[in-house]
């Protein structure tokens, strides 16, 4: 017998946003100053021209980040976004605790259905790569209400899955917090937002070595009532991301076929292995 089809969601493109934890090197748009270290958030500018003009409408400063290469390097204009934001991320919450974990053991299905991108290192040199989808706070309110996608590689895989980890601390703290006649099912960590910022230095690397800052999750340790309200998500928020939820999905599952993390080639700021050689230790 011939079944039928249901044709798959639509997977929307989304505007890649990205962390620099240090070993990128950025300098003012039109300034002649010297590139120095960079820690922030920041969207490339010229992928979304809607995002571009609310962007430019707010006074977001841009900046030029040098981006090494095969052949050298190449300066990109970024929009800077500062080092610490909001985001609602898309996601039922990881199913395991590692990256290893969540594609082990038949665990790949499930974090493609949480709505989460994974995909480990195949070939030779390839790095592991973790990505989410969901809204900035800060660009919704301007206006911007289409989805992003947070993309790491590498070691700092670990440090977005542990942020992910601690927001689902979160949600479980919120199920004490809402109206349960109202709210009968568990608190998401879709209906939340995850403030993110800078962690403690750390060093990346065993050969050699670099310094690098990562991105965690900026949730406090206690997590009062009082808390959990101020990082409810409002009604219109959670509406579009439902909306979006079958498409993240479809997304996140594509992610582990083609690992497109839309992120620079070079990638410097994910990797382990500096730029210029460390210093070994003693």
């Amino acid at each position: 017998m011939i079944g039928r089809n249901q044709p798959r969601p639509n997977v929307p493109d989304a505007v890649t946003l990205q962390w620099a934890n240090g070993k990128s090197n950025a300098r003012d748009v039109g300034s002649s100053a010297r590139f120095t270290s960079f820690i922030g958030f920041y969207l490339e500018f010229g992928k979304d021209p809607a995002l571009d003009d609310l962007l430019a409408a707010a006074r977001t400063p841009q900046v030029e980040i040098r981006h090494q290469r095969r052949e050298g390097y190449e300066v990109v204009r970024h929009w800077s976004l500062g080092e610490t934001l909001d985001l609602l991320p898309i996601t039922s919450g990881p199913v395991a605790s590692t990256v290893a974990a969540s594609l082990a053991n038949g665990a790949a299905a499930e974090t493609a259905a949480a709505g989460i991108g994974v995909r480990w290192g195949r070939g030779e040199g390839e790095r592991s790569k973790l990505a989410i989808r969901g809204f900035i706070q800060s660009l919704w309110a301007t206006g911007y209400h289409r989805p992003v996608q947070l993309s790491t590689r590498s070691r700092m895989t670990d440090h977005l899955l542990a942020a992910l980890l601690d927001h689902t601390r979160a949600a479980v703290a919120a199920d004490a917090a809402v109206d349960r006649t109202r709210h009968p099912e568990p608190v998401s960590p879709a209906e939340l937002w995850l403030p993110l910022g800078p962690g403690a230095e750390t060093e990346f690397g065993s050969h050699t070595t670099a310094t690098v800052t990562p991105l965690v999750s900026r949730h406090p340790e206690d997590l009062t009532i009082e808390y959990i309200r101020s990082c409810w998500r409002p009604a219109d928020v959670w509406e579009a991301a439902t909306v979006a939820w079958a498409g993240v999905q479809a997304w996140a599952k594509e992610f582990q076929i083609t690992g497109d993390d839309g992120l620079s080639p070079d990638a410097s700021a994910d990797d382990a292995a500096p730029e210029q050689p460390a210093r070994r230790r003693s």
